[in-house]
């Protein structure tokens, strides 16, 4: 059994597509539809992590994977699954290497090139719909980082740093 400590919140099961048990995934911000093309995908039912294998995954869209569970083979138990969030390894993510998605930087210590540490990811937030930031607890405090490329300098999968080059001010505001 995974624990939630060695896996990552990629999305959620958003609806049954279909009668025969196929379901449409959604990644969460900062991930892609690749990031649910796993083997396997793990679902948090009732508390715990369950792993589910993969029969098949369709993409959809950049965002969004029709995916067909083994053992779930009807609209009813694909519904039973709708609302679950689906997690993957970290493990899957360090092999990426340096192609990681943005949404696996949670977790990670922020450091910034001239102050130095400013705390760990602790989530990616998003203002309407546009905008995403990352929130870094800072001290008890959040700071908001926009999640532009410009601002992220290098990323140390094995350390699991973030360095950012952030413009004057920016984390006065």
């Amino acid at each position: 059994m995974i624990e939630k400590a060695d896996s990552v919140k990629v999305g959620l099961i958003a609806k049954p597509h279909g009668v025969n048990g196929e379901v449409v995934a959604r990644a969460l911000t900062g991930f892609t539809s690749d990031d649910l093309c796993y083997e396997y995908l793990f679902l948090e039912l009732d508390g715990g992590l369950v792993p589910y294998y993969v029969e098949e995954v369709r993409v959809k869209n950049g965002e969004e994977v029709l995916v067909k569970f083994e053992y779930v083979d009807t609209q009813e138990e694909g519904r039973r699954i709708s609302g679950a969030d689906v997690y993957i390894s970290r493990d899957w993510l360090e092999e990426q290497g340096d192609d990681v998605s943005i949404g696996s930087l949670v977790g990670f210590t922020a450091r910034e090139k001239r102050i130095g540490e400013l705390g760990e990811i602790v989530d990616i937030e998003e203002q309407n719909g546009v905008n995403p930031l990352f929130v870094v607890e800072h001290n008890g405090e959040e700071l908001l980082i926009p999640m532009v490329d410009d601002f992220i300098s290098a990323v140390d999968v094995n350390s699991r740093v973030v360095t950012f080059e952030l413009p004057e001010g920016l984390l006065d505001i």
